[in-house]
């Protein structure tokens, strides 16, 4: 049967103060003993079981990953329903106390500009997690997709070689912190006529990247020179034939108040500025360099915690790994937009499936308008999965059954109201069905994301160090969990192999052991 959630939410610096959050206001509407704080900062809402975060089934207060564990741990089970069969064996060797799903979907509220960063492949995030597990704690990828549920702005991937050239040739600030030999290969190399796929010209904007990080590291007051000559242009519009719009402006110069003398206020000049209408969707995979600028949004990410930071953080920054990771893929910003499908015999569900297998995105539209016309209920039934998944309500009220038809062929019929701010699990071949009542329903806006694919094992995330006054355990039944900020541990020995990190002895106090959820960028 579905099971109502109890989820967690992430009160990072970016987000939205108090009700001006959408994150509060619906986590609020969702869970009755919360109280929004007007001053505290509420960044994300998380629905998944990853253990930084992981969802609580409400009537029985065990985690998710559980429920989901004890499910795959029958030793047989078979289900029907009208178009299929599906049957399963199990060997109780492969029994286990968690199972993840292999996504998180989350709603964002972003106020502040996120770091500039990038997400590793499967392979690379291995490799990272064992040269450098404090930092890069999980062994998985996390690609992700943003829907917009308001006006919603982001940087992601590097602008075309002709838009590159031109802010290059209108602002030599750009050039004089990427390197002027740097800047002018680049773009003598572009007017030679190497192709933005090459790999030459991948290379020399490579080159001109990591010097421009590297600069920052090694001489800030060089480029906080250059930064306020640009800014200062651009409080002039003095544009000098770049590519730059209006609101581009606008947000470099909020950036450049949030973030002063900060290198990352130059990406607008080299990244797409891509700008989201409500219910438009953009998908961007491993590699793909980015950040959030503002604006309130569902997402959704693989279950995973890594992310390699450039710029626009206070947090750890990783130079070389990030400069190795990124693809350095030079397009437009359409290049990233997922365009949605209505599903056949669904009229009220849209689809949103990038080219990833981690997760699916369902927009759920239902209104009043046919009970009403028909002078009766409507009956919408969602679409029939062989997987597990979450369902977010955002806007509605109503009733909702959920049945599963086993091999016996017993019909388990539920039923419960739902209003907004409810978060469900789904689990496999359940058939959810919203009612819409005449003079009691409300239109529905729903968000349901789902899998085909198995979940990472978290099993094995524990990290135990030796402190002054005790050992402190570091692992994911922790909670909250815990993790060592790398910018306090100067003297940790990067070449130690993850398995004898639980040896490892250090002189550092409790304190410098700090909240993921408080601290971390999270996974932003």
């Amino acid at each position: 049967m579905m099971e109502r959630l109890n989820c967690h939410v992430k009160e990072y610096a970016w987000g939205k103060k108090g009700l001006d959050s959408e994150v509060a206001r619906l986590y609020a509407d969702g869970h009755d003993q919360f109280k929004v704080d007007k001053e505290q900062t509420y960044a994300e809402l998380w629905m998944g079981t990853h253990p930084d975060g992981p969802a609580i089934v409400k009537n029985t207060n065990v985690k998710l990953s559980t429920i989901i564990a004890k499910d795959d741990n029958k030793s047989s089970f078979s289900i029907k329903s009208d178009n299929s069969d599906f049957s399963y064996s199990y060997n109780s060797d492969d029994e286990k106390e968690d199972s993840h799903l292999p996504f998180i979907m989350k709603i964002m509220s972003i106020n502040k500009t996120l770091s500039l960063q990038v997400h590793p492949t499967k392979e690379q995030a291995a490799w990272l997690h064992e040269k450098d597990p404090i930092n890069y704690p999980d062994r998985h990828h996390k690609p992700e997709l943003a829907y917009a549920l308001t006006r919603f702005e982001l940087m992601c991937g590097f602008r075309p070689a002709s838009e590159i050239v031109k802010n290059m040739n209108a602002f030599p600030e750009l050039k004089a912190v990427m390197g002027v030999t740097n800047s002018d290969n680049f773009i003598k190399l572009f007017y030679q006529g190497y192709s933005q796929e090459s790999r030459d010209l991948k290379k020399a904007l490579s080159v001109a990247f990591k010097h421009m990080l590297l600069t920052q590291l090694n001489n800030p007051e060089f480029i906080k020179k250059n930064l306020e000559s640009f800014i200062n242009k651009l409080k002039l519009r003095i544009l000098n034939g770049s590519v730059l719009i209006e609101d581009t402006i606008n947000v470099i110069l909020k950036m450049e108040q949030d973030f002063p003398g900060d290198v990352g206020c130059f990406a607008l000049l080299y990244l797409n500025h891509i700008i989201l209408q409500p219910g438009e969707c953009c998908y961007y995979a491993a590699e793909e360099l980015h950040a959030y600028l503002s604006g309130e949004c569902v997402e959704c990410v693989g279950c995973s915690n890594n992310t390699i930071r450039a710029a626009l953080t206070p947090k750890y920054i990783d130079i070389d790994s990030l400069c190795e990771v990124l693809n350095y893929r030079m397009t437009d910003g359409s290049y990233y937009i997922v365009d949605p499908k209505t599903l056949s015999g669904y009229e009220h569900v849209r689809e949103y499936a990038p080219d990833c297998k981690d997760f699916t995105l369902h927009e759920i539209r239902i209104s009043t308008n046919d009970c009403l016309k028909n002078n009766a209920s409507t009956l919408y039934s969602l679409p029939e999965l062989s997987c597990g998944s979450i369902v977010v309500i955002v806007e509605g009220e109503g009733l909702v059954q959920d049945k599963q038809i086993t091999s016996l062929e017993v019909n388990t019929l539920n039923e419960r109201r739902y209003k907004r701010g409810d978060i469900f699990y789904i689990p496999p071949m359940q058939v959810v069905t919203f009612i819409q009542e005449k003079g009691k329903s409300k239109n529905l806006l729903a968000y349901r994301t789902f899998s085909y694919e198995d979940g990472p094992d978290h099993s094995n995330r524990k990290l135990t160090i030796q402190t002054s006054n005790s050992t402190s355990s570091l692992e994911n039944n922790l909670s909250p969990p815990l993790i060592i900020n790398k910018q306090k541990l100067k003297s940790f020995d990067r070449k130690l192999e993850a398995s004898n990190l639980s040896n490892y002895n250090t002189q550092i106090k409790p304190t410098k052991i700090f909240k993921v959820e408080s601290e971390m960028d999270g996974f932003c």
